[in-house]
């Protein structure tokens, strides 16, 4: 292994807040994916525990597979509150979004059928389209021109076909364009999946993502998203209509032979969700004004200020590293995002906005940048 991509883990402690412990030092967190300050609130933590405390469903494990003795009452309402939320028939919960994408495409997809793929499309992705052994097409990144001349060379000589793609882009904060998306699915018929693990939370009415910001929306025969990130729980979770949540129940090995996520982190996001969906709601406006503030800041780096993910690109890895430990000094916490994460010569540092974060703290950050002493 070359020794400057060598990953370790980091000797963070705790987080309290938008703040993370390093080493007992207390660090503004840029690298969490909590993005509406929901998983470390303090406050909806105790009122949740004091709610479900003589709750017989709040069990910590589940014990085995939802298929066995490990299904309960916390998933089947999550469930169908998740499918009412989306208007979809049905909803299927997953440990991980890991496992939702692996166990997703690759129950759907066999080997005769053909997939379309975002090139920076997520890994879990990628790991569920190679278990599924399916034919692999990558178009260039949010190029949908090459993906239409990708489907007419190659749809008509398979049955099946799926398009996949993130919504907004975990490593570059950028976004696909659903419309276009479900233009070339419909007239190449295929199914279209989205991945929201990264807008769920963060982008429309009803925080739903960005697949409902558009009113076809109703044309994305699956969606998945991740509960372990802007909705401040774990496992993550995908929509679809009954005949596809049946084949999942059946086919998906990350769901069938995975011991269930324990009730009590379900009821918690049933909690989130319901009884606190008002909070969630204003936290998500803080963020969205925050998205705005950031956007008239300006860094001498590659950067883009799109989402609440905004990468900083500096392009090797010795240089990255030098500057998530410059900026931990700064009282920021940062680290190197590099390959095989991202493309060769593309390292970066992703930093990624809360929603209780001030515009004065995020401004001290971008003076910090901009005063990096190193040359790049």
């Amino acid at each position: 292994m070359n020794t400057i991509n060598k990953r370790t883990l980091p000797k963070t402690t705790h987080r309290e807040d938008k703040f993370i412990f390093l080493e007992e030092k207390k660090l503004l967190n840029l690298s969490s994916n909590d993005y509406l300050n929901l998983g470390s609130n303090t406050e909806l933590k105790k009122e949740f525990l004091n709610k479900i405390f003589d709750n017989p469903e709040a069990q910590f494990s589940s014990a085995s597979s939802r298929l066995l003795s490990g299904n309960s009452a916390p998933f089947t309402r999550l469930e169908k509150f998740l499918a009412k939320w989306y208007q979809k028939d049905a909803a299927l919960l997953f440990n991980s979004g890991y496992q939702a994408n692996m166990g997703i495409i690759s129950a759907l997809m066999q080997k005769e059928a053909i997939i379309f793929s975002d090139k920076l499309n997520h890994n879990s992705i990628l790991a569920g389209i190679k278990h599924s052994q399916a034919k692999l097409c990558r178009y260039k990144h949010l190029d949908y021109n090459h993906l239409e001349d990708l489907l007419k060379k190659n749809r008509q000589n398979h049955k099946q076909a799926l398009i996949v793609s993130e919504s907004i882009f975990s490593m570059d904060g950028d976004f696909a364009n659903i419309e276009a998306l479900i233009f070339l699915k419909e007239k190449y018929s295929c199914l279209l999946m989205i991945d929201e693990a990264h807008a769920i939370g963060v982008f429309g009415e009803k925080a739903q993502g960005l697949s409902y910001l558009h009113k076809n929306n109703e044309q994305i025969d699956i969606i998945m998203a991740s509960l372990g990130k802007a909705l401040g729980s774990a496992g993550a979770f995908c929509v679809a209509n009954q005949v596809i949540i049946d084949i999942l129940i059946n086919k998906a090995q990350t769901f069938i032979f995975s011991t269930a996520i324990s009730p009590i982190q379900t009821m918690w996001t049933e909690f989130l969700l319901t009884e606190k969906f008002s909070y969630l709601l204003s936290q998500q406006k803080k963020l969205s004004n925050l998205i705005t503030y950031c956007q008239n800041l300006s860094v001498p780096f590659s950067c883009s200020f799109g989402s609440h993910i905004i990468p900083l690109i500096l392009g090797e890895t010795e240089d990255c590293i030098k500057m998530a430990k410059y900026l931990q000094a700064k009282g920021f916490f940062t680290l190197p995002i590099r390959p095989p994460t991202v493309p060769q010569h593309t390292a970066r540092i992703r930093l990624s906005l809360n929603s209780n974060m001030q515009h004065e703290e995020i401004t001290n950050l971008f003076q910090a940048i901009k005063e990096y002493p190193y040359a790049i």
